[in-house]
Formats: structure tokens, C-alpha cells, sequence
């Protein structure tokens, strides 16, 4: 008996060895995607074409990262008792694919009769087509890490991690270098590029279905089982009694509530500083190619001074984009910066700097919200603290809509001061956070193997295209 179990095990494991080059270039595609309709930017930009409200704009950066943390809700209930995730990952990009299209189309026939500001139809198309693709985003992402913990051995996993991020980091470049290639030569006409990226977007998201569908899942292979969220709402009290974990939710909250400038630089450089349409690519490029050039330094500076150094300095990132979006216009207007400095020109440039100093921080938050919780959190309420943090950041995802009200009753100024304020802030509260890393260091050496062998959305997923931020 023992035998056949033997034998039915091994036939379960043959053919996997494709299923790591197909789910690494599944990774690929789904981030050329979401690189071509980047909330903070091209997303934002496209809202402010069709609308003057403010609030609306600020919807986006809110669908991006809230609707696609309660779409992972459901999925325990769904999903936990079937043994094939297959089924249910390849649906769900089925649906992400399938709502961009829809969008594309609409856009199209927008672009074809000539409306663009005020097109309330479109508008709500874009709305409903936003929803479907970040709920069937949030709700794949269980079951396809489930999916590709099954297919890849553990031996192997680590490494499987490593070259799927590699490589989506290239296609993320990718899309980055279509976007400044197509609003260069779609300069002005409409909606037309916007259009295109969608259809793009469209094509990337069937290429993961494709690859999705072509993995080969073990029946005999059970996936790892995270925590489940109703017991950790029931740890609730027990975590709050942490002061250490009080004092992170309190600087997480401080820093996702700076983050309510974000969607609402785009259209400021749009309007307000004159900034052409042309630079929407270059300043998605620079968002990038920021987030790929600090992902190693981030490295160096946490091995060197722990996981807290690196959100320190997110923080501290995080303060530039608003500062600069509040002083810009005021420099500009000096005679001192016209007689020395090509005004459009330079305006453009020096707000890249604000895109860059995003990326930046959103690598650093990627890294060092796991990975804090992972030096001072005891082990055994790891996954508990993770589970909480998580919830607190997808209510505090819709804080640019308030952001979006703002900007209409007070102006600009008002937002880029709140920010302003509420990022220094995260800045001095960060000092309170506990410095577990001289303590651990010796100790965390060990664990590098086991957090390697860990997919990379149960670190943080800041660095996401959606917006979306996740610790699990």
C-alpha cells in the first residue's frame, strides 16, 4: 500500500519542472499590466480627463488598494475546502482580463465620438470595470500563491522567487518604456492612448491566464495554510496589549494617511505647473526605474541597521513629493528661477524628483513592513500581527478620497501641507519603534533561508503597480 502511495506521488509530481519558467513569466506579464494602467498616474490622469472632481480622482489610489484587499477576503471561505486552486486563480485573472477589455472598448468608442471632459458614461464605466479587475486582482492573489506553492518544490522555491521578481522588475520596465513611447507620439489625441494601454493591459492579463492554465497542480500536495482573519480579530486585545505593536500601527497609520497626495500629483503637475502630456510617461518610468535602483540599497541599509532604518527612511522619502508639489510653484514664479532656468522645461524635471522619491519609498515599505514585524514580533504572533496590520491598512486606503476633498474646499496647498505634516510626523513617531535588530541580529541569521523560501506577498507588496500593500 505504502508502495502505490509511493508510486501515485511520484506520478502527481511529473511534469512539474515547466511549471517554474511558466509561473515566473505569469509574474511577468502581470506586471507589464499593471505597470500600463498605474493607478498613481496613468489611472489618475485618465479619471482627471473625464471629470473635475477631485474626489473622483482620488477613488482611484482608493479602488487600487481597498477593493483589492477585500477581494481576498472571500477567498478562505471559497476556497479552503476545494484542493484544486487552479480553477479558481485562472477565473479570476479570466475576469481581470475581461474588465480591462470592456474598459478599452468603452474608450475607444469614447475617443471615436470626441468626448472627453464631463463624460459621465465613461466615467462610470471606468468605475465598474476598476472594481471587477482590483476584486478579481486581490481575490487571485490567494489562490495562485497557493497554486505555485503546490507546483514548485520547496527545494527550488526560494530561487523561483527571486528570478520571477527579476523578471518582473523587466517587464515592469518594459511597460514603463510603452507608456513614454506611446504619449509621446499620442501627444493630444485624447483618449486614444489611454485606449491603447488598456488593450495592452488587456493582452498582458490573457497572457497570465494562458500561463496560469498551462501549470501543471499536484493533486497529492496540500498548499501551506496561512492564518485565518476571524482568529486574529480574536487576538485583537492580546496585540494591542504589545506597546511595540501599537507604536508600528500608529506610524503605519501616520505614513498610509501621507500617502493621500499620491494620486493628485499627476493631474497637479497637469494643470497647475504646465507640465505636457508627454512627461506621464517619463514620470512612470522614473517611478520604476526608482523602485528598481533603491531595492538593493534598501538591502544593504537593513542588513546593516535593521528593518526599522529602512522604514525611518521611507518615511523621511515621503516627506519630498508633497514639499516639492508646495514649493515648486512659488520657486518657479521668482525672478531669480526664470532668469537662470528654462521654466517648463526645468518644472518638469525637478518634479520627477516627487515620482522618484515615491518609488523609493514604496521599495522601502515593500521591504521593511515584513521584515520589521519579523525582528521584533514574537513568532508565534507573526502571522496574527501581520493579519491586523493588513486590515488596518485597507481602511486607511481610502484616505485620498478625503484628500480629493480637501483639494475642493481649501486647494492644493491645503493637501500638499497635510501631507506635509502628517509624513513628518510618521518621521518622529518612527523614532518610538522598537529597535529589535542589535538584539536579533545574531539570531535572524538562520531565518534568511526560511523568509527566502517565502513567497514575496507575504512580505509586502507596496512596490505593486496596483497600489496594493500587503503583509501576510
Amino acid at each position: 500500500m505504502a508502495g502505490a502511495d509511493i508510486r501515485r506521488f511520484s506520478s502527481d509530481r511529473r511534469g512539474v519542472r515547466a511549471n517554474a519558467p511558466l509561473a515566473a513569466a505569469a509574474g511577468g506579464f502581470a506586471a507589464l499590466a499593471e505597470t500600463l494602467i498605474l493607478p498613481q498616474i496613468i489611472l489618475a490622469y485618465f479619471v482627471g480627463q473625464l471629470t473635475v472632481s477631485y474626489v473622483a480622482v482620488g477613488f482611484v489610489a482608493a479602488i487600487a488598494t481597498g477593493v483589492w484587499a477585500l477581494g481576498r477576503l472571500p477567498v478562505a471561505m471559497l476556497t479552503s475546502t476545494q484542493r484544486r486552486k487552479q480553477p479558481w486563480a485562472l477565473a479570476a485573472a479570466l475576469v481581470r482580463a475581461a474588465a480591462l477589455a470592456l474598459l478599452a472598448l468603452v474608450t475607444f468608442r469614447a475617443d471615436a465620438a470626441g468626448s472627453v471632459a464631463n463624460d459621465e458614461g465613461l466615467l462610470r464605466s471606468f468605475f465598474i470595470c476598476f472594481v471587477a479587475f482590483a476584486f478579481a486582482s486581490g481575490f487571485a492573489s490567494v489562490p495562485t500563491e497557493a497554486l505555485i506553492a503546490k507546483s514548485i518544490p520547496n527545494l527550488t522555491r526560494a530561487r523561483f522567487y527571486r528570478q520571477r521578481a527579476w523578471l518582473a522588475l523587466g517587464f515592469a520596465i518594459l511597460g514603463a518604456l510603452v507608456v513614454v513611447r506611446l504619449f509621446e507620439q499620442e501627444s493630444g489625441a485624447g483618449l486614444r492612448p489611454f485606449a491603447l494601454l488598456f488593450l495592452a493591459a488587456t493582452v498582458s492579463e490573457v497572457a497570465v491566464a494562458v500561463l496560469l492554465a498551462s501549470l501543471r497542480e499536484p493533486q497529492r500536495v496540500a498548499e501551506p495554510r496561512g492564518g485565518a482573519a476571524l482568529s486574529a480579530v480574536r487576538m485583537l486585545p492580546a496585540a494591542l496589549g504589545d506597546g511595540g505593536f501599537r507604536r508600528f500601527l500608529l506610524f503605519r497609520t501616520l505614513l498610509s494617511l501621507s500617502a493621500i497626495v499620491d494620486p493628485f500629483l499627476i493631474v497637479f503637475a497637469l494643470s497647475r505647473l504646465g507640465v505636457s502630456s508627454a512627461a506621464v510617461g517619463v514620470y512612470v518610468l522614473v517611478l520604476v526605474l526608482s523602485m528598481a535602483a533603491t531595492r538593493p540599497l534598501w538591502a544593504t541599509l537593513a542588513m546593516r541597521s535593521g528593518e526599522r532604518a529602512v522604514l525611518q527612511v521611507s518615511a523621511l522619502l515621503r516627506l519630498a513629493p508633497p514639499l516639492l508639489a508646495l514649493l515648486l510653484p512659488y520657486l518657479a514664479a521668482t525672478g531669480f528661477y526664470r532668469d537662470r532656468f528654462p521654466a517648463a522645461l526645468t518644472v518638469a524635471v525637478l518634479f520627477g524628483i516627487a515620482f522618484a522619491c515615491l518609488g523609493a519609498a514604496a521599495a522601502g515599505q515593500g521591504r521593511g513592513n515584513f521584515g520589521y514585524l519579523a525582528e521584533f514580533a514574537p513568532v508565534r504572533l507573526r502571522a496574527r500581527y501581520a493579519t491586523l496590520t493588513n486590515g488596518l491598512l485597507a481602511a486607511l486606503a481610502f484616505a485620498p478620497v478625503l484628500g480629493g476633498r480637501l483639494v475642493e474646499r481649501a486647494g492644493y496647498d491645503a493637501l500638499f501641507l497635510t501631507a506635509a505634516v502628517v509624513a513628518l510626523l510618521s518621521v518622529f513617531v518612527s523614532g518610538a519603534l522598537t529597535n529589535a535588530f542589535v538584539r536579533n541580529r545574531h539570531a535572524a541569521m538562520p531565518r534568511r533561508h526560511v523568509q527566502g523560501s517565502t513567497p514575496p506577498s507575504a512580505f509586502a507588496t507596496g512596490a505593486s503597480a496596483s497600489g496594493a500593500e500587503e503583509i501576510s
